[in-house]
C-alpha cells in the first residue's frame, strides 16, 4: 500500500540534519530487559499498527509512505538510532534496549506522543505479561487481531474545514531570546537535567491554584526566566504544546497533531500574585485551543499545502518550510510539552520511570530550551533540555519550586543525543 503525505509534509520539509524532527521515549523498567521477550513483544505489537510499519519514498513530484514488510528493528544499544537508514531497514520507528531501559525512537512526521501512547500500552502489556508470567488485564489495550478503525488512518487535516472565527489572535511578534541576555551561551551540545516531583504533592498545588500541570510549569519557567532577566525589550513567551485531537474530534488519529498555545508573560503580569498569573495563562490556553482556533490553524496549514504544491521542486519546498520554521521560532523564548499521565494499566506497576525527549531545542533554533514532562507511577518527571552549559535558568526554576514548597529530586544530568533521520535534503 502506498499513500501520499499530507499532514506529514511540513515535518518532512522542515527536517534537516541538524534538526531531524525526531523524538525518543524511554521506559525504565524495574527489572533488566529480556531481549527475546522484548523482540516477541515488538513483533506482536507492530502487527497491530500497520500505519507505523512504513518507509518514506520520494519521487520527482510526490513524497509518500509505503508498506515496509521488513521487521521493525530491536537493537541492543543505549544510543539513538538513525531512522530511515539501513540500520532500521528503512523504518521510521525503532526499539532499543539497554540494561533495564527500553527506548522507542520515532520520526515526528510519523506520529507524536499522543499518537504513540496506544502502541506503548500494547508493548508493555505484551512484554510484562510474558516476562512476569502474569495474566494482566487487557482492558483498553489494542492487540493484533482487533479491528483497526478507519479513524486511526484518517487524516483530520485533509478535507473540508468549516470556516471559523477564533476568539483571539495568536501572539506572532518576537519573544525574548535567551541568547540575547548574555547568560545562555548556546552550544551544539544538549544537556538534560531530570527532575522528579511527587504527583500527589504537585497535583495538590495545581488544584489549589486552579491550574494544570502544563500551565503551572510554563508559569514557573516564565517567572524563572523573568527573575534572571528582569528588564527585557521583548516579553518571555512560552510555547505550550497542545494535542489537537480533541478540537478536531479525531481522538484515534495516529498522525502528528501537535499545536501550540503561546503564553505571553506580559510586563503587567509581573506584579500579579501567582494565582492571578495562572488564571491569565489558563485563559490564554482556553482561547487558543478552542475548536474555532484549531480549525483556523488547520485551514492555514491547507493553504500552506497549496502553496507548496505550486513549487516545482522538493528543495524549494524544503527551503520555504525551514524559513517559516525559523521565523516561528523567533516568537518563543522556550517550549513546554506535557505528554500526559501514563495509562499503562496493570503493566504500570513494573515501570520505574518514563521520559520523553523531543529534538526541538536545537542551537539552530531561537528556542534552545525545552521542558518535557511526563507522569507515571505517582511521579512527574521534568526533563530540562538545554543547549547551553550555564545552569542559571535551572536554578531559577528550582527556586520557583522551593518558593511554592514543592519537593523535588534532581535525578541526573547528562549530555543527550537524539535519533537521527536520513534527510532527503542532505
Amino acid at each position: 500500500m502506498r499513500y501520499p503525505l499530507y499532514s506529514e509534509l511540513r515535518t518532512l520539509y522542515e527536517a534537516t540534519n541538524e534538526n531531524p524532527r525526531t523524538f525518543r521515549l524511554t521506559i525504565k523498567l524495574k527489572d533488566m530487559v529480556d531481549e527475546a521477550v522484548l523482540v516477541r513483544a515488538v513483533r506482536a505489537t507492530m502487527e497491530r499498527y500497520p500505519y507505523f510499519r512504513v518507509r518514506l519514498g520520494i519521487d520527482e513530484n510526490e513524497a509518500y509512505f509505503e508498506d515496509n514488510p521488513l521487521p521493525v528493528p530491536v537493537l541492543h544499544t543505549d544510543h539513538p538510532i538513525m531512522l530511515g537508514s539501513y540500520e532500521t531497514q528503512g523504518h521510521l520507528i525503532a526499539f532499543c534496549w539497554w540494561k533495564n531501559k527500553v527506548h522507542i525512537d520515532a520520526w515526528h512526521a510519523l506520529t507524536d506522543g499522543g499518537g504513540i501512547y496506544h502502541l506503548l500500552n500494547t508493548l508493555l502489556y505484551l512484554y510484562c505479561s510474558e516476562y512476569y508470567g502474569r495474566e494482566l488485564s487487557s482492558e483498553g489495550v489494542w492487540l493484533a487481531g482487533d479491528e483497526v478503525s478507519p479513524d486511526e488512518w484518517a487524516d483530520p487535516g485533509r478535507g473540508e474545514i468549516a470556516e471559523s472565527s477564533p476568539l483571539v489572535k495568536k501572539w506572532s511578534d518576537r519573544g525574548f531570546q535567551l541568547a540575547d541576555g548574555g547568560i545562555a551561551h548556546v552550544t551544539n551540545r544538549c544537556l538534560t537535567y531530570n527532575l522528579r516531583i511527587s504527583e500527589e504533592e504537585f497535583m495538590r498545588f495545581n488544584i489549589s491554584k486552579e491550574g494544570s500541570p502544563g500551565t503551572i510549569v510554563a508559569l514557573f519557567l516564565s517567572r524563572a526566566i523573568a527573575s534572571v532577566h528582569p528588564k527585557t525589550d521583548d516579553p518571555v513567551v512560552i510555547a505550550l504544546c497542545v494535542n489537537q485531537r480533541r478540537a478536531l474530534r479525531a481522538p484515534l488519529a495516529h498522525q502528528s497533531l501537535v499545536g501550540d498555545a503561546r503564553l505571553v508573560f506580559h510586563e503587567r503580569m509581573k506584579s500579579m500574585d501567582f494565582a492571578t498569573q495562572e488564571t491569565c495563562f489558563r485563559g490564554m490556553v482556553a482561547a487558543q485551543t478552542d475548536e474555532g482556533m484549531v480549525r483556523r490553524e488547520i485551514k492555514e496549514y491547507q493553504e500552506l499545502m497549496e502553496e507548496l504544491k505550486g513549487m516545482p521542486t522538493h528543495d524549494e519546498r524544503h527551503a520555504h518550510c525551514v524559513r517559516l520554521a525559523d521565523k516561528k521560532s523567533q516568537m518563543f523564548t522556550a517550549t513546554v510539552s506535557y505528554v500526559g499521565k501514563s495509562s499503562f494499566g496493570d503493566a504500570e506497576f513494573y515501570v520505574q520511570e518514563f521520559h520523553a525527549l523531543p529534538s526541538t531545542a536545537l542551537p539552530s533554533c531561537a528556542t534552545p530550551l525545552t521542558l518535557e514532562m511526563s507522569a507515571v507511577n505517582g511521579c512527574f518527571y521534568v526533563n530540562f533540555i538545554q543547549y547551553f552549559e550555564e545552569d542559571a535558568y535551572l536554578r531559577a526554576f528550582i527556586s520557583q519550586l522551593r518558593e511554592n514548597d514543592i519537593n523535588y529530586d534532581v535525578l541526573y544530568q547528562e549530555y543527550t543525543n537524539y535519533p537521527g533521520f536520513v534527510c532527503p535534503w542532505a
